[in-house]
């Protein structure tokens, strides 16, 4: 099977549509023959996760559409499958369900499927028995992925591994699309320019009183979501570290009309925050 490991996300799918003999369909979402279309992936660009799946759709394929829309803001799922018809785009069935409703209505469907939310932010491409494709903006991404780009990619590739005696073409599927970043695990490792290098000069400011509390609740969420929709990854120790600020900001409220009795200070989050970069080896 030919090796598609290094190449891009937009040139590992006109890689894998090429060795299929794919041409160009329906303009929107997929190719006729079931491939994500180009023009979509470029548009934004989207990024593309593999994930784990099994013989049929399941419940953790639709949850993460679900999941994609509620992020996203899109309030219906596009389901697509091939009609009486045949391959095709003109062979294909479409309905719309709420999500509330997708489990019970999608579980269960056989390949192939796409399951797009739809305002086209994202879909879930099931081809075939043993992987589906995430694809989406980072907005969709953050729900359908909820462990990331490059967690999800990594996650793939020890899945497929396992897996490779069963559906043999997998490996060659997580070559395709690798993990964009390493795995960080000290803070001297982390690149300047990342969202994870953000949430670290944040924690530093806040502990030498160049940066006070509310502006690093603040900027250090947002410099987590930029780190999840980049795709960054941490191990530990530096893993725990930051679960353990995220833990803290959940017991600080930025708004002092709504903090509670045993709400931590703006003090008591700065010690904590020390005490994290003092006592953990990743710094």
């Amino acid at each position: 099977m030919t090796d598609l490991s290094g190449l891009t996300d937009l040139s590992a799918l006109s890689a894998l549509s090429a060795l299929s003999g794919d041409e160009p369909g329906e303009p929107g979402v997929l190719t006729d023959s079931w491939d994500f279309d180009e023009d979509w992936l470029s548009d934004g660009p989207k990024l593309i996760v593999p994930v784990p799946a099994g013989s049929h759709v399941d419940a953790s394929l639709v949850r993460r559409v679900i999941e994609g829309c509620r992020t996203a803001g899109s309030d219906g799922v596009l389901v697509l499958t091939d009609g009486p018809g045949g391959p095709g785009a003109s062979g294909r069935t479409r309905r719309t369900v709420a999500p509330g409703r997708a489990v019970a209505a999608v579980a269960g469907i056989g390949s192939p499927a796409l399951l797009a939310s739809c305002d086209r932010q994202g879909a879930v491409l099931f081809s075939g028995p043993g992987s589906a494709l995430v694809a989406g903006t980072p907005r969709f991404l953050r729900g359908a992925v909820p462990e990331g780009v490059d967690g999800g990619r990594a996650r793939f590739a020890r899945y497929a591994r396992t897996v490779a005696h069963r559906w043999p073409g997998l490996p060659s599927l997580a070559r395709s699309l690798p993990p964009r970043h390493l795995a960080w695990s000290r803070s001297r490792d982390v690149p300047a320019g990342t969202g994870a290098a953000r949430q670290l000069e944040l924690m530093r400011g806040l502990t030498a009183g160049c940066v006070d509390a509310p502006d690093f609740a603040r900027g250090w969420q947002a410099a987590r979501r930029t780190s999840h929709d980049n795709g960054e990854r941490l191990r530990e120790p530096l893993l725990t570290a930051f679960g353990q600020v995220f833990s803290l900001l959940e017991d600080y409220s930025v708004d002092l009309d709504l903090k509670d009795a045993d709400d931590l200070t703006d003090q008591e989050l700065a010690d904590a925050v020390r005490e994290i970069m003092e006592y953990t080896e990743g710094f």
